[in-house]
């Protein structure tokens, strides 16, 4: 199967959709992972230990977990406008009710909220992306779609930094004032998507019936002629959630705790601020980087450079050496995300691809939720944050040889597949 040459039309549509998708993800993002930042004064106010708040951080991914196919199934229903607008809407106003929970059973019951709020959007986009390119097209787009991922960990996290500065402004805390803040654009992005989102590009006023035409055909070519057999779809589902289970315990104990560990080195608040934004900056170009290649070949070398920044930043006790080992784990984890995603969407198309996307993010958010907890059970547990990263580089190590395989199935699969096209 070839890839299709550049296209203007794909230049047409990514322009139109993709800043706006990924200013929304930014905010979603950013309203899942502040705790990261407000926990560093929050903890102490609320009396939250290591494991609580590792829970907490964690439990939001079982409700996203649990809700998050039929939140998709219903998306691909009524429509990514109206659906991601309700979405937005509803953890915002969590968001900012966060900034008054009293103590753990509340801030647990935020998050488990949270979760249920979040739960169809990153999922519903990717196949929201499904309707509107040919795979071909579809990993460059995915990349710079993502790239709101590190993006968002970078300026938010110098954002967080400054919003605790307003401690006691108005009698409240630093960390309510960061989930007030952060909360309100998501409600008010939520009402401008339901203006600016078109559900497909047979409803979209902007694109020419000729376009219209020429991007239903493109996708059609690039479907398979036979189906892929049902045991294929299966194993190919079981070892993407596998190993995504495994990426995001390790994406997540990097984001929850890469500014308690800083601050247990010795960095201040604000200077944390500004170390991870450097830390995911890297992450941001590496994601840039990984997206010119379109093979997927890279990606198990990917999840174990991810595992030796985490092992580094276990075995080097000082500021500088942490933040090095957090800059190759970010580089490794962030580069690696769309050639996954671009490698698990390639397989399935229509309502198929967006049950098997949702189940593959499914069991990911099981492994966020793992991450967190076990580094925060674990610091309690051996009082030292090294056991726990190198739990997480063990992961990442288990996850390089589940997309070895994966890689390796998918090209025999595309050989068969030219094989078939010569014959014909």
């Amino acid at each position: 199967m070839t890839a299709a040459a550049p296209n203007p039309l794909y230049g047409k549509i990514t322009r139109r959709i993709v800043p706006f998708l990924m200013l929304l993800y930014m905010v979603a993002f950013l309203d899942r992972v502040n705790i990261s930042f407000a926990a560093l004064t929050m903890n102490r106010d609320l009396g939250i230990s290591e494991t609580i708040y590792g829970f907490a951080a964690g439990v939001f991914f079982l409700s996203y977990c649990l809700f998050q196919v039929p939140a998709n199934m219903t998306l691909a229903r009524f429509g990514a406008r109206r659906w991601l607008a309700i979405m937005m809407i509803l953890w915002g106003i969590d968001c900012m009710a966060t900034a008054f929970v009293a103590g753990a059973p509340s801030y647990i019951a935020a998050r488990l909220i949270l979760g249920i709020a979040e739960s169809g959007f990153y999922p519903g986009i990717i196949f929201y992306f499904t309707f509107w390119l040919p795979p071909s097209a579809r990993t460059r787009v995915l990349a710079i779609f993502l790239l709101s991922l590190p993006l968002c960990n970078s300026i938010g996290s110098h954002i967080s930094a400054h919003i605790l500065l307003l401690d006691h402004v108005l009698s409240l805390k630093g960390w309510q004032w960061l989930f007030l803040i952060e909360g309100a654009p998501a409600i008010l992005l939520g009402i401008v998507s339901w203006f600016v989102l078109t559900d497909t590009p047979q409803s979209a006023a902007w694109l020419s019936a000729s376009e219209k035409a020429q991007l239903a055909h493109d996708i059609r070519a690039e479907h398979p002629i036979q189906p892929p057999r049902t045991g294929h779809i299966v194993s190919s589902v079981i070892r993407d959630s596998a190993a995504y289970f495994l990426w995001s315990s390790g994406n997540y104990g990097l984001i929850f705790f890469l500014p308690k560990i800083l601050a247990a080195r010795g960095a201040s608040p604000l200077a944390t601020g500004w170390w991870a934004t450097l830390t995911f900056g890297m992450g941001a170009l590496s994601m840039y980087v990984a997206s010119r290649s379109r093979s997927f070949r890279s990606l198990p070398l990917l999840f174990l450079v991810a595992g030796l920044g985490f092992a580094a930043v276990g075995l080097v006790h000082s500021l500088p050496g942490a933040l090095a080992g957090f800059c190759v784990a970010a580089i490794g984890l962030m580069a690696s995300v769309p050639i996954f995603w671009s490698l698990a969407a390639s397989r399935l198309s229509g309502k198929a691809a967006g049950a098997a996307i949702a189940i593959v993010n499914s069991v990911g958010a099981v492994g966020a939720f793992c991450g967190p907890y076990a580094m925060g059970w674990l610091r309690d547990a051996t009082h030292t944050y090294a056991t726990g990263l190198w739990a997480i580089a063990t992961c990442l190590a288990l996850g390089a040889i589940l997309v070895l395989a994966d890689a390796r199935t998918t090209r025999n699969n595309q050989t068969q597949g030219d094989l078939v096209d010569e014959r014909a």
